[in-house]
């Protein structure tokens, strides 16, 4: 052998000890279910045939040091589910956890938690992972290949899984019963997935610590493509679901016809309604619902629009509607799931093949939200009945490219329409650099209705709706770099005057805007500075019409320091802006957030905006001086007892005078009794000094898996038409009673 074949087969070495680094395998043994008792302790002789994994990487505050707390995964299986079971070690005493309900987002932020992360077609795609604290509270998300984590992580998905914990004499333990049934994976017997474990705890500085059982590039900012562990099962068993969810629901309500009178109630109202998930194979199911009883549990947190001339957006909660919404979450708001109101009859369609995916939803919508974009306000109706449906196909070219189609259409029982069809791309064009883009086209045809009540027009067009015809489009390309230190962005928008989306969520048009976005970053892992940013953006925008509309730049800056405290600062400065046809020059605002975590029984988030900002709604919006206050403190009593009190301020006044264009505040409170994982009481309270109005909201709720729920609660109200100067708002002029139970009958 001579000396260079010797030098050519050392580097071979290295390249392929670089390219399975984090690549470990593990294949388990299969082992009888009887055998495991889920019960959060892993008793003698339960998991002793199980595959051992240990956490060894501390990869935040550290990166990639050795964990300097041991915690140990466990693996096995049968033919219908997965067994994993996680060994935290710690002195008992500083384990942080309280009884949560199932989703509670505290806590991933304030509780020692363990999970587990799975990329089932091994093509990072998207992760499954599934989170339990020490009392085996659930927190289950799905987490796609972004780069932010707005938009990374959707806490929407639910899975159906089970865990129990418990704290013991040298840490906590918790234990996991998957079924394969609720994963979604690819056809056949023998799997090759990629997993990881995970835990988080705090440390004695009270500094949040994060291992995993593999090592994590932060110069990589596909997170979702680090989930690399091997996992092989083998001759397991596939079995199609057949899920019956049938519901039986009432509500009783009431209200005063006079401020002095007494409650007038209506008749108790029943409702019935059933819905049906069917496997179609392994990655394709379909789901049916008729009558959907897709009323909140819990009432919207109200937001502050006194002083916006734009609809605002607002979470969806509904599970029909959440399962599967990654493939359709769109920069533009192509597709919004809540402008579905209230359908009499759904369908759906999910698959997910190795190389593609298809979301196809069909609804009767009774009640259906009329939406129109404009250039500096949107305007909204509300129309009867509809019929939409949504179709989006995605194609992975390989891993680097993915491409895509979408078609949403909404045609009016009283005529009209709104077509929508899109296009759109993914392209990885190195570990640090890609490119997206969305191109989307509407046709729409108005109908004849009396839905919106304006004589505004957009660029000759009547807002009001009169039978016209019209159609646009609109195009977003972003180009990001990110590494460790280092984050940037070019990102371009091109929205025409007439475009619009009728199942979507989209407010702005006329305007070709750039935004151009640098920002250096360093995790200097020390006590007082653990992590610090700063950045700048710059905003360019014009109408079609080549008038200049904005010119805008920010200075951003954020901290990570003691007791968990996350603090940024962003200064906005509008250097010139035109509204409603008049322009602005030097208008500038703070905004500063404060994020404190100090201990699992207290956590504290402040927001605050100062400076100047226009009053939109004005008859003649000039520039005035703004102050909002947003303070929502969390305080955990005991293991069970959760109470969390907000208020939310806004003013905003003239800059030569004290006088107020508005001010106002909306106060809320809300406490919560957690009983067990699954058992709850609830109460939320809020008073909107903007409206004059007061509700409270009681509810008792057991929800022992995602699909099953029983509660019980009411709605009271005070009415603003009953409001005068002398009158107490802290009263009920509208009360509704409700209940409902739905059960998932698995066939």
């Amino acid at each position: 052998m001579t000396r260079l074949d010797s030098f050519g087969k050392f580097i071979l070495l290295i390249l392929m000890t670089q390219f399975t680094f984090g690549q470990n395998q593990y294949q388990p043994q299969k082992s009888p279910s009887s055998k495991i008792v889920l019960d959060g302790i892993l008793s003698q002789g339960e998991w002793e045939n199980a595959t051992p994994v240990e956490l060894n990487y501390e990869i935040n505050p550290g990166n990639n040091s050795p964990a300097k707390k041991r915690t140990v995964g466990y693996i096995t299986y049968t033919n219908t589910h997965l067994y994993i079971a996680i060994h935290a070690f710690d002195k008992p005493e500083n384990v942080r956890a309280n009884v949560r309900s199932r989703d509670d987002f505290n806590m991933y932020r304030q509780d020692d938690i363990v999970s587990i992360s799975f990329d089932t077609y091994a093509d990072g795609r998207n992760n499954y992972i599934l989170v339990a604290n020490p009392f085996g509270s659930q927190f289950d998300v799905r987490a796609i290949n972004a780069v932010s984590d707005e938009q990374r992580y959707d806490g929407s998905f639910n899975m159906d899984f089970e865990t129990a914990g418990s704290i013991v004499s040298n840490g906590f333990q918790v234990e996991y019963k998957i079924p394969f049934s609720s994963l979604p994976f690819p056809n056949g017997t023998n799997q090759k997935w990629y997993f990881k474990l995970g835990r988080k705890y705090f440390n004695e500085k009270n500094v949040e610590v994060e291992v995993q059982s593999q090592t994590f590039d932060r110069d990589n900012p596909c997170e979702v493509c680090q989930t690399t562990e091997v996992l092989l099962l083998n001759d397991i068993t596939i079995e199609k679901r057949i899920e019956l969810l049938p519901y039986v629901a009432g509500n009783l309500s009431g209200k005063k016809p006079s401020k002095n009178a007494l409650l007038d109630y209506d008749k108790f109202k029943p409702n019935a309604g059933l819905g049906l998930n069917l496997d179609l194979s392994k990655n394709s199911g379909l789901e049916i619902t008729l009558n959907p009883d897709f009323s909140q549990v819990e009432a919207d947190v109200t937001q502050i629009d006194v002083n916006s001339s734009f609809a605002l957006e607002y979470p969806e909660r509904r599970p029909f509607f959440n399962r599967g919404t990654d493939i359709v979450n769109f920069t533009d708001g192509a597709f919004y799931s809540r402008s579905i109101y209230n359908p009499l009859l759904s369908t759906k369609l999910l698959s997910q093949a190795k190389k593609s995916r298809i979301y196809f939803l069909t609804a009767i919508d009774q009640n259906s939200p009329y939406q129109i974009a404009g250039e500096d306000r949107s305007y909204l109706g509300q129309g009867g009945q509809s019929f939409v449906n949504v179709f989006r196909y995605q194609r992975l070219v390989n891993k680097n490219t993915r491409l895509g189609l979408v078609s949403t259409n909404r045609y009016y029982k009283e005529g009209g329409y709104g077509n929508l069809f899109g296009t759109d791309g993914w392209f990885l064009i190195s570990k640090n650099w890609r490119l997206t883009y969305e191109l989307f086209a509407n046709f729409n045809q108005e109908p004849e209705a009396d839905w919106i009540d304006t004589q505004d027009a957009i660029k000759g067009r009547s807002v009001a709706l009169d039978n016209e015809k019209y159609g646009g489009s609109a195009l977003y390309v972003q180009l990001y770099r990110n590494t460790e230190h280092w984050k940037s962005y070019f990102y371009y928008r091109d929205i025409s005057p007439e475009y619009q989306a009728n199942v979507g969520f989209v407010v702005k048009n006329n305007r070709r805007w750039g935004t151009i976005f640098h920002e250096y970053q360093n995790f200097i892992n020390k006590k007082g500075l653990q992590f610090f940013s700063i950045g700048t953006k710059a905003d360019l925008n014009y109408t079609f019409q080549n008038y200049l509309k904005a010119i805008s730049i920010d200075g951003i800056f954020s901290i990570r320091t003691y007791l968990n405290t996350e603090i940024q600062y962003t200064y906005d400065w509008d250097i010139f802006k035109n509204y409603l046809g008049r322009d602005y020059r030097n208008v500038g605002k703070s905004e500063l957030s404060i994020r404190n975590n100090p201990s699992e029984s207290f956590s504290l988030m402040i927001r605050s905006t100062f400076g100047k900002d226009l009053a939109y709604n004005e008859e003649k919006p000039d520039v005035g001086r703004e102050f909002t206050l947003f303070i929502m403190p969390s305080f955990q009593l005991g293991d069970k007892l959760n109470l969390s009190p907000s208020i939310r301020y806004a003013t905003l006044s003239k800059l030569d005078t004290q006088e107020k264009y508005f001010e106002g505040a909306i106060s809320r409170f809300s406490a919560r009794y957690q009983f067990n994982n699954f058992f709850s009481i609830r109460i939320i309270s809020e008073y909107n000094s903007f409206a004059d109005r007061f509700f409270i909201q009681p509810l008792v709720q057991w929800n022992p898996n995602p699909s099953t729920v029983f509660y019980v609660g009411g709605n009271q109200n005070s009415l603003e038409d009953f409001n005068d100067e002398f009158y107490s708002p802290f009263r009920v002029d509208q009360t509704q009673f409700f209940l409902k139970f739905q059960y998932l009958i698995g066939l």
